[in-house]
């Protein structure tokens, strides 16, 4: 569900009005030959509503319907609402912190309603008392995270609630290297925590032909059964279509392979604080050639892990350089993050399984490309459309991240703007890069 905000705190956000920008002087050549037009624009996303593939979907079907799926919908409804209300667990630091404050206000309700003398056992008393009133509310404070464990129908929960959208979010990720770089042709892929396998169908959305090697990894043995069922028509006596498929449980401990795209989507939740995640985040930098993707649910929590992988990575000293190929158009600390207002999310449309009807629905997540070496003399930053454009007659304002690190809020008009710029903005949507300087 999307949070409403108050129009006076995205004032309070978005500054700059009055900053004028103009298209991108090295397109503009290809708008007047109309070899671009403002809808299709090259900073557009080509993917509006994604659908899963005919073949996966089939085979989808034919798994639910052999394990008698209609059994599963209640509880993979509340495992959806589950995975998208989750919060991080709490760090030990802020355990103590909380505790601590909570003992300070209990002693002192306490003692306060004390007016003689206490003997030393009475004092311990007393003291066992606070303990385990803190204890109690404390535990009422404190949220009580837990990693999800897979087992077979939960992997089938999982698949009828989430297959649809994850699918949807990850070639839309994937749209913008492909549209960006379509000369781009990766001969591998890893998927870390890569559950039912909608990575794989993604990746083979745009490179198929040009993957040679998959290895995935996911610690439920379930989800790993049901991933190779699925790319198998859904049937236990159809050979596996890619010969370099290799499935895994933990992270290999040899540093020697490398892919060219490293995936983790939805899965750093299962973390069990700041510490393993950042350790996980290493060893899959390490694993990359090219692109480390890391995707979250578009919630305050996801965009806070989005956003500690991506300043991890660019700042580490020990690591290689890198940059953020998406969906940031710079390399600063995210102005989004700084605010402390709302994350840093986009929204994805997609098409529903279609177990009893097909639906057109929505779901936001986070998250952020980084690409190993140096940022290229020629990427022209162009700033992202970081929430939905507003359409009104003669005008229409989007608010923009910029190549400066900076967030800014402009009003394309028709008198203040040529027609070509003002129809770009107007054309465009939520994530989108907006081709102008």
């Amino acid at each position: 569900m999307l949070r409403k905000i108050r129009c006076s705190q995205l004032s309070a956000i978005y500054t700059n009005f009055s900053t004028k920008v103009e298209i991108d002087a090295t397109l503009r050549d290809n708008f007047e030959r109309k070899e671009f037009k403002p809808r299709s624009h090259p900073g557009r996303s080509q993917v509006k509503v994604a659908s899963i593939p005919p073949d996966i979907l089939k085979a989808i079907k034919i798994i639910l319907q052999d394990s008698d799926a209609k059994s599963f919908q209640d509880e993979s409804v509340k495992l959806n609402n589950y995975i998208h209300s989750r919060l991080l667990p709490p760090e030990e630091d802020e355990i103590r912190v909380k505790a601590a404050k909570i003992h300070q206000n209990v002693s002192n309700k306490v003692y306060s309603k004390i007016d003689k003398g206490l003997s030393q056992e009475e004092i311990e008393n007393v003291n066992t008392k606070i303990n385990t009133t803190v204890f109690n509310v404390l535990k009422k404070n404190v949220y009580r995270w837990g990693n999800i464990s897979y087992d077979k129908p939960t992997s089938l929960q999982y698949l009828m609630a989430r297959a649809a959208p994850e699918y949807a979010i990850l070639v839309r990720i994937f749209d913008e290297i492909k549209r960006r770089i379509p000369d781009y042709k990766p001969r591998s892929f890893f998927d870390f925590g890569s559950g039912v396998g909608t990575g794989t169908w993604a990746v083979n959305t745009y490179w198929k032909d040009s993957i040679f090697e998959y290895f995935t990894v996911d610690t439920s043995t379930h989800m790993n059964d049901l991933a190779r069922l699925i790319l198998c028509q859904g049937r236990d006596n159809v050979e596996m279509p890619f010969k370099a498929y290799f499935q895994r449980q933990f992270l290999p401990a040899s540093t020697d392979l490398k892919y060219n795209i490293v995936l983790s989507a939805f899965t750093l939740f299962e973390m069990p604080s700041m510490k393993t995640r950042l350790e996980t985040i290493q060893k899959l930098w390490n694993k990359t050639e090219d692109f480390l993707i890391i995707v979250e649910h578009g919630s305050n929590a996801g965009f806070r892990i989005v956003n500690e992988a991506r300043e991890f990575v660019l700042n580490s000293k020990r690591n290689k350089r890198g940059y953020a190929f998406a969906p940031c158009p710079n390399d600063n600390v995210c102005p989004r993050y700084l605010e402390q207002q709302t994350p840093c999310n986009f929204l994805m449309k997609y098409e529903t399984l279609g177990l009893h009807k097909t639906e057109v629905v929505a779901d936001l997540f986070t998250y952020v490309i980084l690409r190993k070496g140096v940022r290229p003399s020629d990427d022209p930053q162009w700033p992202r459309i970081v929430r939905a454009p507003i359409v009104k007659s003669g005008h229409t304002i989007c608010r923009l991240c910029t190549s400066q690190g900076e967030l800014k809020e402009i009003i394309f008009s028709k008198g203040k703007y040529d027609q070509t710029t003002y129809r770009c903005a107007r054309s465009s949507n939520w994530g989108d890069l907006l081709p102008v300087k």
